[in-house]
């Protein structure tokens, strides 16, 4: 599975997200390119694979002017460094890495400000199942699963009692260009919306470029328009085998799927990167969430929310975002739309 994993664990693994994979989506050019155009310059397909945020990353685009295409290509690949440098928990010297380890940042940039406002604004709507202050429940149980012979059960009662304390998304303090944490100790995760955040900032500059025939995969996938033959993008979401499980059809639409599997401090699985800030306890009440909205920002936080909110939240969760819908599969393996 590919992802961008913010964290910086050094047991990755398995991403947190099962990435959505796009079907076909050069194989069909022999037809669909054919008769895409009858006339002019035929658009070509162009791709760009590197690593982002500690993961895999691709880009894939339609153009006829080959030289633009491939130009484009590398200034979003910049653009996508750049933002590396605002939200990475594993460069030490990131925004983010300076908010942690001093407790404020004096001069954050817009980039920072759009993720936390956003951030605040689906812990809100969501009652708290999404909290981006659950840090320091992950660094206690990081440490903990590291040692030899650590205990099956998780780390004693009165440590996660001590983390979850520092866990309060209403303890960020947002004033003009200033972010400030109210407690010592606390520490903010963005990995349920910064990719999300980043695949909608490259999407958009590639939409203001003039390319229509899109796919952004940079930790959440979004695709812009329809695939050049004119259906729907055909997106699989990859099973835990890796092969393809299950598929959606997407048009101008962003996925994100949230699940305990992703990252596992434990063989059983029970004890995962994705917290229940209420409980301290990894969440299981679902095996998996998948949302799609229109932007991948929403879909990113809306999957996290609602994988930690369970199935009876839902619906109040997404009424909140416009266009969102979701496939919840229940631990007992059944799948249910909302």
């Amino acid at each position: 599975m590919t992802t961008l994993d913010l964290s910086p664990s050094a047991n990755r693994g398995p991403s947190r997200r099962q990435v959505l994979r796009i079907l076909g989506a050069s194989a069909a050019l022999s037809v669909g390119v054919a008769g895409f155009r009858l006339f002019g310059p035929q658009p070509v397909f162009h791709e760009w694979h590197g690593e982002a945020l500690g993961g895999e990353a691709s880009m894939q685009l339609w153009h006829a002017n080959a030289g633009h295409a491939q130009r484009t290509l590398a200034r979003m690949a910049s653009e996508v460094a750049r933002l590396e440098n605002v939200f990475s928990l594993y460069q030490a010297e990131s925004e983010l890495s300076r908010l942690n380890r001093d407790g404020v940042l004096a001069n954050a940039s817009g980039d920072m400000m759009n993720v936390l406002e956003s951030a605040r604004a689906v812990a809100d709507a969501s009652g708290g199942a999404f909290d981006p202050t659950v840090q320091a429940l992950w660094t206690l149980y990081e440490d903990h699963f590291r040692r030899p012979a650590a205990d099956p059960a998780g780390p004693e009662p009165r440590a996660v009692d001590a983390a979850r304390r520092l866990v309060d998304y209403l303890g960020i303090d947002l004033a003009g260009q200033r972010v400030r944490l109210a407690s010592s100790g606390m520490a903010i995760t963005l990995n349920g919306i910064a990719q999300g955040y980043i695949t909608d900032v490259v999407a958009d500059l590639l939409r203001n470029e003039g390319f229509d025939h899109v796919v952004v995969e940079l930790g959440e996938t979004r695709v812009l328009g329809t695939h050049p033959d004119g259906r729907p993008w055909r997106v699989g979401l990859r099973d835990r085998q890796g092969g393809t499980g299950r598929t959606l059809e997407l048009v101008n639409e962003s996925s994100a799927t949230s699940g305990g599997y992703g990252t596992m401090f434990d063989p059983t699985g029970q004890h995962h990167h994705i917290f229940d800030p209420a409980t301290g306890q990894s969440a299981n009440r679902l095996a998996e969430a998948i949302v799609t909205a229109p932007r991948a920002m929403d879909a990113d936080a809306l999957a996290t929310a609602l994988f930690v909110a369970g199935e009876d939240r839902a619906a109040a969760i997404l009424a909140t975002a416009p266009g969102a819908r979701a496939i919840l599969t229940r631990t007992n393996g059944e799948a249910v739309s909302v």
